[in-house]
């Protein structure tokens, strides 16, 4: 995750890395569908299953779903323990620890699989593993939606296609509206946001696809392929704030700026 002003979003050089951010989200979903029987991404069916095992006296059963939505608004939990932690607009917030977090944990995910702790024949089982297998994928998600979520204050989400599809729909007429239109609305917004969110929408789609191609052939190996992507996306964000935080220095240092040498900040 990068530091992105809200005014810089929906720029053209940030759309590649909510792309890449919604491709590896359909990958996990896709991957936790059909390796442990279940969506990861999202929570929105759980409190339904729940209700039902529970109505059904599979009690056992309704208390393990329960760990499914837990795992996930833990992650968002742990994001904001860190990312609000003694938080100052002039500091840039630890992104890369977060990023780091789900790093380690798809490379936990892995080497249970490469260890034979987690294994897909268990996991399809419906058995203990089968809810730690979950469980990790959706705290993984709720890491990674936290993330995100905070980073461009609510406007972007990679992990589900509830909220972004509707934003879509409303906006789509926008799309069309000629230039220097007078109609009104109530949201005004530009053409290239909802373009985003279009672009948004098919990388989560192609990640999902992909996952669907790869799994047969290579099974729980698709998870080694997620974690090489997410630690590219932790070097970059690691970097990148390490770069951002040595020109604010720079900018505060009155040496630097009696010389004349400084410069404004961009992202």
């Amino acid at each position: 995750m990068l530091h992105v002003e809200v005014s810089d979003l929906y720029k053209k050089r940030y759309s590649m890395l909510w792309s890449v951010l919604s491709f590896k989200a359909g990958m996990i979903n896709t991957a936790g569908f059909l390796i442990a029987g279940s969506y990861v991404s999202h929570v929105t069916g759980f409190g339904t299953q729940v209700g039902i095992a529970l109505g059904h006296s599979d009690y056992s059963f309704g208390l393990e779903l329960l760990v499914i939505p837990i795992s996930f608004i833990s992650g968002g939990v742990i994001t904001s323990l860190i990312l609000d932690k003694n938080y100052d607009k002039k500091k840039i917030p630890n992104y890369p620890l977060v990023q780091f977090l789900i790093t380690f944990l798809l490379g936990i995910v892995s080497l249970f699989f490469y260890l034979e702790i987690l294994d897909v024949k268990s996991i399809a089982s419906n058995n203990e593993n089968t809810i730690i297998a979950i469980g990790l994928l959706c705290l993984i998600c709720g890491l990674k939606n936290g993330l995100t979520t905070w980073a461009s204050h609510g406007k972007i989400r990679t992990t589900h296609l509830t909220g972004l599809s509707t934003d879509i729909g409303l906006h789509l007429p926008k799309m069309f509206y000629e230039k220097g239109s007078t109609l009104k609305s109530r949201y005004p917004e530009s053409a290239k946001v909802n373009y985003v969110r279009l672009i948004t929408l098919m990388s989560f789609s192609l990640g999902a696809f992909l996952a669907a191609i790869l799994i047969p052939s290579i099974g729980y190996k698709i998870f080694y392929l997620i974690f090489f992507i997410s630690l590219a996306l932790f070097s970059i964000s690691f970097f990148h704030r390490r770069l951002i935080t040595n020109q604010l220095n720079d900018h505060s240092n009155p040496r630097v700026q009696l010389a004349g040498q400084t410069k404004p900040m961009s992202v």
